[in-house]
């Protein structure tokens, strides 16, 4: 077997292979002999028909595809790992000579993975700032967002008192604004809540509802599913708390990801970005989700289009997968590895009965990247922070 690799620009490669036309009659014979001893034939015992009767049985179309496609993914296997070439997709094969006594020949094209070469990262120093220390101005003003989303809601719901259906779909999307002017759904809220402090149901007290008065008190608190105005409070308290402290840690990571840029330069693949901006796509479709909208209502809303937000955030995801290649390598590089255990772990609550076997290795190998992708910026974050 013969072949050459050919790197274009933008990652293109194509690797041409030729096999001779013994090695491909070996292997044409090693799929007949395969095939015949399963073959049912009348008149001959499994494995013991002759290979023109084998042949005519089984199909001599088939037994070519077969033998090609073996050959194929024996000989693209080895020159990868040899050429050390990791394709992005499935490689796209052409075949250019495939018939019996005569040598075969395919050309095999793909995009290539970048290999990012990150030198002197551990010489980064990022400076982790603290969290903002969460005041009682700052949960007064939470709390009086709350209770201003809240009237307007009970406004509304006096004005049209016959819909109660779509009253009760209402109260389920529910929201209330934190200090930073932020929404967080009450569903979500109270879910937070139970798990946090242990609270009976939190679900809004009818009575209390109707009881409120227009200012922020325990009637009002507990309508909108807290014991009282104290308890309100604290759980506000917490929220905002957990709030600013993500938003800390955010705020390190992309100062570690802005000096990972200044580091490393390349253009990543188009089929990256193009990727990374569909899953941009997605969670935003699923955050409309959870606010009760559609992606087509919020489109229309911006005066927008799938294709306009794309082009608008394509920088953003650029920057995104130059990151996620940057961290890669890293984690290749200082041999970050997820155990069995590690993924077995994070699969315990997931219900794989109707997966198909294919989609359950392709779930094990997204958990397997998403933990080795967290482990490897955990040990930057050590590594880089003053």
């Amino acid at each position: 077997m013969q072949y050459t690799v050919n790197r274009g620009e933008k990652y293109k490669a194509e690797i041409k292979v030729d096999i001779p036309k013994d090695a491909f009659e070996k292997t044409y014979k090693d799929v007949l002999v395969a095939f015949g001893k399963d073959a049912k034939i009348s008149g001959f015992r499994p494995g013991n028909a002759p290979d023109d009767v084998l042949e005519s049985h089984i199909g001599h179309a088939k037994l070519l595809n077969e033998t090609a496609s073996f050959l194929v993914s024996k000989h693209i296997g080895e020159i990868l790992k040899k050429e050390d070439l990791v394709p992005l997709d499935s490689p796209q094969i052409a075949v250019h000579s495939l018939s019996k006594g005569s040598p075969f020949s395919f050309t095999a094209s793909f995009i290539q993975r970048p290999k990012v070469k990150v030198e002197d990262w551990k010489k980064i120093k990022v400076k982790k700032q603290k969290a903002k220390q969460i005041t009682d101005e700052d949960i007064n003003l939470s709390v009086k967002n709350i209770h201003e989303a809240w009237m307007k809601r009970k406004t509304a719901a006096a004005k049209d008192t016959e819909k109660k259906t779509g009253d009760a779909e209402e109260k389920s999307k529910k929201f209330i604004y934190d200090a930073h002017g932020e929404k967080i759904f009450l569903k979500d809220q109270e879910e937070k809540k139970s798990e946090r402090i242990g609270e009976s149901e939190s679900k809004i007290d009818d009575e209390s509802f109707d009881k409120a008065q227009d200012r922020p008190d325990d009637q009002f608190a507990k309508a909108v599913g807290a014991k009282d105005l104290a308890n309100l409070k604290e759980i506000v308290r917490r929220d905002l708390e957990s709030l600013v402290s993500d938003q800390a840690e955010i705020n390190f990571e992309q100062a570690i990801f802005a000096q990972f840029l200044k580091l490393v330069d390349f253009e990543p693949p188009e089929i990256l970005i193009e990727d990374e901006l569909n899953r941009m796509i997605i969670r935003l479709n699923s955050e409309l989700e959870q606010a009760g909208k559609k992606i087509d209502e919020y489109l229309k809303e911006q005066q927008t289009t799938v294709e306009e937000l794309k082009a608008k955030w394509r920088e953003q995801a650029e920057k995104n997968v130059k990151v996620s290649l940057i961290l890669e390598q890293i984690g290749k590089d200082e041999k970050i590895a997820v155990e069995k255990t590690e993924i077995e772990a994070a699969l315990q609550n997931t219900d794989q009965t109707n997966l198909t076997e294919e989609q359950k290795k392709s779930l094990e190998n997204y958990i397997a990247f998403s933990i080795f992708q967290a482990k490897t910026l955990d040990l930057v974050k050590k590594t880089v922070t003053v």
